[in-house]
Parts: structure tokens; C-alpha cells; sequence
């Protein structure tokens, strides 16, 4: 199969736009539209295209978990979290390490995404380590790589977008994300442990049943989010875009009434900041959605499929693969735009051409994709850390470099023993 030349050239001025400082969303739609006029297609399809992919109702999941997210962080839910997993593991060597971790693996079942997660508790957690004498760049690197679990725990908005756009499962989706998380959570743990017996970094003492009963109960509305959520759609009570508006009920309820910490100045600004994040968002994916479309109508998931079959044909060397891929591109793309044009493509090639299991190759590449987040230099995480602690971009990405090592081998381990991801899904019918 020949590959169209213009197609080629519309790749290519699109990575070209983009390096000269034109946004991706932008470059994307740029792009589409002149390689369909130069095919001489009316330029109204392009109109059409764009409102018709969002036409689903599924994407109203998104702004909702992620107003939930903020309503949490606005309410202060993160504080009551922090203090349950203090309690919890703060006695273990690595202490504060292991609290972040904990306090993210938590938080993560309410936010569903890494920026939530850097933005809630990455201050306090930050500030918490260098009052106890903890290295900044230790201290940075750990908040960060922590995050990374927000994405993998259900509610999970990149499961939302890789379901919707590759027209797979999304219950099933945040199943299969739930080991991968604790796996995630187990690999950070290990390495905290061992950097803190190295550097013999403060522990904390045991506070007791007594205080670790009461963070407990104080923690038990939060941590009843997940189970409300994922509960509620495996018992079909709901479906996944109707969860996402009970989380976003319940994450008001918890701040507005129960804790009683949340203003109507805040609920407004979490509104307006909703708002805002939903439109720019939606833009991405009309855009996305409509390079993809374009993408197809040049055959180029075809002329992928058959290249990639040729160059790898063995299943591990193919994951191997889309594992590279989505690590180098996640670092000068946003993560929301790679996931959105590569999955379609990549999801029916490893489905027919190496029987995966569309759960087990989405979460991989879901979470390949989210550790882009720390890589400079596009990684929206790094920029949320440089606004949280007033440190430099550079500092930054060389605090969060050394956490990559258990971030990819927890990626690995996922990638080649496929029922750390599906085993849960496939127990439950998915």
C-alpha cells in the first residue's frame, strides 16, 4: 500500500506549525481543512465533522468528573485524606513518602486526573515533606510521580475519552484500571522505602488506633466516592456519563453541606474554572477527532496496520512498540490530543492483528500517555508544580526524573502480564 503524499505533507505541517509555537488544537484544524480542500471536498464538511463528534453523550462524563475533582479540592477533602493516610502508613521508613502516595492512590478514586490531583494535594504534601526535613527535589518528584495514579483509579477521565473514541467499555475500562493503580501505588512504595533507608529520611511515630479510627471516620465519605461511582455502574444502576453526575452531586454535598467548607465564592470560581477547562478541552477533541477523520479518509490506519505488522510480528515487540511511541510523542504533544488521534488507529491493530484485549492495550496506553505529563516539554504537570511551589521548570523535570524508573516499570509489568489489567474486568463480565 502506497501511502498518500499529501497526507505525509499534512503531517508533516503540522508538526512544523506546532514546533513554531501555533497550539496543537489549532495546527490540527489548520491542517484538516487544507488537506479536504486540496481533495476537493466541500469545506462545510469540516463543520459538520466537528459538531458531529461530539455529538455523544457519553463526553458530558468529562466536564462532570472533573467538576467533581475540583468541588473536592475546593471543599478541602484532600485535608482529611492527607491526615487518614499519615495516620496509615506516615510510621513506615519513607514516611511522608508513603503518605503521598497513599493520600494520591485516595484521591485519585474522586478526581480522575493528574492535574486535580498536583493541584489538591500537591502543596501540602510539598510543604508537609520540607518541614520534616525531606530533600525539595525529593519532596517535588514524589508529589508528581504520586499523580500518576489519578488517571488509572476509576472515576478516570483519559478512560472516558479512550472509551468513547475507541468504542470500547468504559465501566469495563475503570475496572481495569484498579490493580494497574494499586500496582502503580506498590512500585513508588518500594522505591521510597529504599531511598529512605538509604538517606535515612524521618519517619513518623504511630499515633495510635485511637487517632488513626478518628482520621478514619473523617476520611469515610471521601473514600466512598469510588465505591459509589464504580458500584453504581456495575450494579447498572447508572451508566458511566449519569456516575460521573452523581460524583459531581456527592463531591458538592460532601464540601458544601457535610464538611461545610465550601463558599458560594468558591463554588463559583469551580464553576467558572469548569467552564473554562470544558470548552478549551472540547475544542482539543473536536480538533483531534476531525485530524483523525482525515487521517482515515488517506488510509492511513491501513498503511500503519500493515507496516507495523511487518516490522513486528510478535505481539511483545508490538507493545514494546506503542510503549516508546506514546512516551517520546507525550513529551511534545498534549496528552489529550495523543490519546484521541493514536487510539483509534492503534486499538483495531492490536485487537485483530494480535488478538489483545482492547481493556489491557487501553489501559497501557492510557497510562503510557500519562506519563508524558512529566516530561518537558509539554508536560502540563510540570507547569501546575512550577505555579504550586515557585520553582523552576528545569528543577522540576530533574525532580520528578528519577521517579520515572518505577512509573515505567509498573508500565511494563502491566503491558506484559495482561491480568494485572483484565483479571478484574473479566471476573465482573467485562
Amino acid at each position: 500500500m502506497v501511502l498518500d503524499y499529501q497526507l505525509v505533507l499534512l503531517v508533516g505541517a503540522s508538526l512544523v506549525v506546532i514546533l513554531l509555537g501555533l497550539p496543537v488544537a489549532f495546527s490540527m484544524l489548520a491542517c484538516s481543512i487544507v488537506y479536504l480542500w486540496m481533495n476537493d471536498f466541500p469545506l462545510s464538511v469540516t463543520v459538520q465533522q466537528l459538531g458531529y463528534s461530539l455529538d455523544k453523550f457519553t463526553f458530558l462524563a468529562v466536564p462532570l468528573f472533573m467538576l467533581a475533582g475540583l468541588l473536592m479540592n475546593a471543599g478541602k477533602v484532600t485535608d482529611r485524606i492527607f491526615d487518614f493516610a499519615n495516620a496509615l502508613v506516615g510510621r513506615v521508613p519513607g514516611g511522608l513518602g508513603h503518605v503521598n502516595v497513599v493520600a494520591s492512590l485516595i484521591f485519585s478514586g474522586m478526581s480522575g486526573s493528574v492535574l486535580a490531583d498536583v493541584a489538591g494535594l500537591g502543596a501540602m504534601e510539598v510543604k508537609a515533606m520540607r518541614d520534616k526535613g525531606y530533600d525539595t527535589n525529593y519532596s517535588v518528584g514524589i508529589t508528581l510521580a504520586s499523580s500518576a495514579i489519578g488517571p488509572m483509579f476509576p472515576p478516570s477521565v483519559s478512560m472516558v475519552l479512550f472509551g468513547v473514541v475507541a468504542n470500547v467499555s468504559i465501566t469495563g475500562m475503570f475496572l481495569g484500571g484498579v490493580l494497574p493503580g494499586i500496582l502503580i501505588a506498590l512500585c513508588l512504595m518500594v522505591y521510597i522505602f529504599a531511598v529512605a533507608i538509604r538517606r535515612n529520611y524521618y519517619t513518623s511515630r504511630w499515633a495510635g488506633w485511637p487517632v488513626l479510627t478518628l482520621t478514619f471516620l473523617g476520611a469515610v465519605p471521601a473514600l466512598l466516592t469510588p465505591v459509589i461511582v464504580v458500584g453504581g455502574m456495575i450494579l447498572g444502576i447508572f451508566s458511566p456519563t449519569e456516575a460521573a453526575t452523581v460524583a459531581a452531586l456527592y463531591a458538592l454535598f460532601l464540601s458544601g453541606l457535610f464538611y461545610r467548607e465550601l463558599s458560594f465564592a468558591a463554588l463559583s470560581t469551580v464553576l467558572l474554572e469548569t467552564a473554562l477547562s470544558t470548552a478549551k478541552l472540547m475544542f482539543i477533541i473536536a480538533s483531534a477527532l476531525l485530524f483523525g477523520w482525515v487521517l482515515t479518509i488517506g488510509e492511513l490506519p491501513q498503511f500503519l496496520a500493515n507496516t507495523l505488522q511487518h516490522l513486528f510480528p510478535q505481539q511483545w515487540a508490538f507493545v514494546l512498540a506503542i510503549i516508546v511511541v506514546f512516551l517520546v510523542l507525550g513529551a511534545v504533544m498534549e496528552n489529550a490530543i495523543l490519546l484521541l488521534v493514536l487510539a483509534p488507529m492503534l486499538l483495531p491493530i492490536a485487537r485483530d492483528g494480535y488478538g489483545m484485549d482492547p481493556i489491557h492495550i487501553g489501559v497501557v496506553m492510557v497510562f503510557a500517555n500519562m506519563i508524558g505529563q512529566y516530561t518537558p516539554p509539554l508536560g502540563l504537570s510540570l507547569f501546575v508544580m512550577r505555579d504550586v511551589t515557585g520553582l523552576s521548570l528545569a528543577q522540576i523535570s530533574r525532580a520528578v526524573a528519577p521517579f520515572l524508573v518505577p512509573l515505567v516499570a509498573a508500565l511494563v509489568l502491566m503491558a506484559y502480564i495482561p491480568q494485572i489489567v483484565v483479571w478484574l474486568p473479566h471476573r465482573l463480565g467485562y
